[in-house]
């Protein structure tokens, strides 16, 4: 199966907006209140417009689908990684995609080691992470979600440039 990582459209929103709404998807990724698509559609106009330039936005799609989005937000000191696949969980297309967008961003931002936030009940998002070379780099923070205290746990990966071999 043909995995791609494109940028975000406004074609996507659609689909982006309502995996925001989708419960499972709130509680693993940590939406405290999904917005109306009207707020959703301008915060996604700030980015298109260039108004968020540490943030940059990917689709994951396959066979012209989209199924997941890819996201990097960098600060001075770390660069964030964000992922999430809402549909064909399992089928080995995150590590694709995830992979793709490694490689890209160590290429185009010289990106070397990486970082992401995952919720320590969220163990589907930890065993992806394990699995792709993350690991608990030791810090967590404790942070309200829905009136509840929740543990976010940060892990991280060096990224080693794929060599490319000639066919």
């Amino acid at each position: 199966m043909s995995v791609e990582i494109v940028n975000i459209q406004l074609h996507h929103l659609k689909t982006l907006h309502k995996w925001e709404m989708d419960e499972e998807l709130q509680v693993k990724t940590g939406v405290d209140v999904p917005r109306t698509f009207e707020q959703f559609r301008h915060s996604y106009g700030a980015y298109f417009r260039g108004e968020k330039p540490n943030l940059l936005l990917k689709a994951i799609e396959t066979e012209g689908r989209v199924i997941g989005k890819l996201e990097l937000f960098r600060t001075q000191k770390r660069d964030f990684l964000g992922i999430v696949v809402a549909e064909e969980r399992g089928s080995g297309i995150g590590t694709k995609a995830l992979q793709l967008f490694l490689d890209e961003i160590n290429r185009d931002f010289g990106v070397k080691d990486i970082f992401a936030e995952v919720y320590e009940d969220n163990l589907e998002s930890l065993r992806f992470f394990q699995k792709n070379g993350f690991e608990w780099n030791g810090e967590q923070n404790e942070e309200l979600f829905r009136g509840m205290p929740r543990t976010l746990l940060t892990l991280q990966k060096e990224i080693k440039r794929t060599p490319i071999f000639p066919h």
